[in-house]
């Protein structure tokens, strides 16, 4: 799938502006490649697979900072590749 099609599906399935798509299209091209299984997943089939790392899952992010998926899925990315300066600035987020 290439990127012009990841934008469709952030307006499609989550109502991204077209410049959000195209931010969050950039980041989601380079996720940790422990997270491209539950993002694929979401691509074809629209399955959004829960995932848990540092204490923080995809559907606790959702639901407390309501958040879509993939922005979820970003923020798990920051949590795996830089755990310590992304829960502290999640912690913050919950006061």
């Amino acid at each position: 799938m290439n990127s012009q099609d990841i934008e469709k599906l952030l307006v499609e399935r989550c109502k991204y502006t077209e410049k959000q798509a195209v931010l969050v299209t950039k980041e989601l091209v380079q996720i940790d490649p422990i997270l491209i299984p539950l993002f694929n997943k979401w691509v074809e089939e629209g399955v959004e697979t829960n995932f848990m790392i540092e204490g923080f899952s995809l559907y606790e992010l959702m639901s407390t900072y309501n958040m879509t998926y993939p922005a979820a899925l970003l923020t798990i990315d920051w949590l795996v590749k830089e755990p310590i300066i992304a829960k502290e600035a999640i912690k913050q987020g919950l006061k």
